[in-house]
C-alpha cells in the first residue's frame, strides 16, 4: 500500500508540474492568428488640396474585444478640414510596416485610419494649411 501511495503522489506531482509549465508558456501566434491586421500597401495616392482642406484615402475600422484593429470595407476618398486635425500617428501593423496613419480630430472621438504613409499625410496637411494662408 505504501508503494501505491508513493506512486499516486509522484504521478500527481509530475502532472501538476506539467500543467504549471504549460500554463506559464507564452502562446505563440502563428501566421493564421496574428495579433492584429496586416495592412497591405496601396498604390501611391495624391489627393487634391484646397484652402484648409486635403483629400485622403480612408478605411473604416473597429476594435475587437482585445483592442485589436479590424479593417472594414474598402478604402475610400474623403475631404477633411485640416484645421480640425489634432494629432497624427504612424500605424504599424503586425509585420512592423507603417503604410497607414491614425489621425485624431477635435470633432470625432475615434481615430480615422488613413491608408497613406505618415509622410504623405503630413505633406497633405501642410499643403492644405499653406493654401489656407495664401
Amino acid at each position: 500500500m505504501d508503494k501505491v501511495l508513493k506512486s499516486i503522489l509522484g504521478v500527481t506531482i509530475v502532472v501538476a508540474i506539467a500543467m504549471f509549465a504549460m500554463s506559464s508558456k507564452p502562446v505563440q501566434r502563428g501566421k493564421e492568428d496574428p495579433s492584429g491586421p496586416v495592412i497591405k500597401r496601396l498604390s501611391s495616392y495624391r489627393g487634391d488640396h484646397f484652402p484648409g482642406f486635403a483629400e485622403f484615402r480612408v478605411q473604416d475600422m473597429e476594435y475587437s474585444d482585445l483592442g485589436e484593429v479590424i479593417l472594414k470595407g474598402e478604402p475610400y476618398d474623403i475631404l477633411l478640414n485640416v484645421t480640425y486635425i489634432t494629432s497624427a500617428y504612424r500605424f504599424e501593423d503586425v509585420k512592423g510596416k507603417d503604410y497607414s496613419t491614425l489621425v485624431f480630430t477635435n470633432y470625432h472621438q475615434e481615430p480615422i485610419l488613413i491608408r497613406q504613409t505618415y509622410k504623405d499625410v503630413v505633406s497633405s496637411i501642410r499643403k492644405g494649411m499653406e493654401a489656407l494662408t495664401k
